[in-house]
């Protein structure tokens, strides 16, 4: 599982690589960079539940692991929000850090929740309940990120040319919902959850 150090510079280099291409002021470059760093989170977060999976982890080892990846993609989304409209993007987009407030609230949840777990799990305990919740979360952020990926689509919204003030937003949108939606497809089909 991801250390905190290693969620640190997963974060780190997340963010950076996509504020520096939201830096150029090109659309295309911006949405390959966002596209990278989501594939990349989502590839990490696979890995780790197929290999706690093959390991015999218990449920609340994969649902630490599912929680602590979902957190890295709502944090990446959050912080680059923030610095990319507080000071790279001259074109003042208003509704930005709304967004940014509910990408932090979720990565916090998802910290706190996976803590909750790498906790139980210590102590030789398992929540049923903590565990049902976990699941119904990641579910409802299954059904949510797809809603979200269609109402971009029907908005048009993605792509979004640099003309528009939330194009760097609507690309962070996009891949940020298909990276926890993978995340969350990949932990609903484990047989740890089972």
């Amino acid at each position: 599982m991801l250390s905190i150090t290693g969620w640190m510079l997963a974060l780190g280099v997340a963010v950076s690589a996509t504020i520096l291409a939201a830096a150029t002021n090109h659309a295309t470059l911006h949405l390959a960079a966002s596209g990278v760093v989501s594939l990349a989170i989502a590839v990490m977060a696979v890995r780790d539940h197929a290999q706690l999976t093959a390991s015999g982890a218990p449920t609340t080892a994969v649902g630490s692991s599912t929680a602590r990846y979902l957190g890295l993609v709502w944090a990446w989304g959050a912080l680059t929000l923030f610095v990319t409209y507080m000071f790279i993007i001259e074109k003042r987009w208003p509704e930005w850090w709304q967004f940014f407030l509910g990408f932090a609230f979720a990565a916090v949840v998802s910290i706190l929740f996976s803590n909750m777990l790498d906790r139980d799990r210590a102590a030789g305990r398992l929540d049923p309940t903590l565990v049902k919740v976990g699941r119904l979360l990641v579910q409802a952020q299954l059904v949510g990120m797809a809603a979200g990926l269609i109402s971009l689509f029907a908005d048009g919204k993605f792509p979004r040319d640099v003309q528009h003030a939330d194009w760097a937003g609507c690309n962070i949108f996009f891949f940020g919902a298909l990276a926890v939606a993978a995340i969350c497809a990949d932990s609903l089909r484990s047989p740890a959850h089972v």
